[in-house]
């Protein structure tokens, strides 16, 4: 069974020089789909002086831990005004297929700490 949601996005914290993102499915002209009780959510962050950065995903009571997994030489180009060819942050992007939840907070986990940053909420397309 498919059912489709629109997706709002709330920032926990101010985007800043020391932490950007951006979530990239969150297009308000297209419903998501919900397929098998799982979700596909897109897009990247940028975080200054973090060791090995990993995405942390909370819905429900369990919390999730992700390695980047995309390259995104445009967010690279566009965000830092860098060359993105072998740049150290090159893989900054994330395309996870998660369980779904009405509620998703998406975080920064690094050193074993977890910054949250933005509350993503689902509501039936109608």
């Amino acid at each position: 069974m498919t059912n489709s949601y629109t997706l709002s996005t709330t920032s926990l914290v101010a985007s800043s020089a020391q932490l950007r993102w951006n979530i990239d499915t969150s297009s308000s002209e297209t419903p998501l789909k919900l397929a098998n009780g799982r979700v596909t959510l897109g897009g990247w962050m940028l975080a200054e002086d973090q060791q090995s950065p990993r995405l942390a995903v909370k819905n429900g009571h369990a919390t999730y831990s992700y390695p980047f997994n995309v390259k995104r030489p445009d967010v690279i180009s566009a965000i830092l005004q860098q060359p993105a060819d072998n740049h150290p942050r090159l893989g900054c992007g994330f395309n996870l297929n998660i369980p779904f939840s009405s509620q998703i907070t998406l975080g920064l986990e690094s050193d074993g700490l977890i910054t949250w940053f933005a509350e993503l909420n689902f509501s039936p397309a109608c």
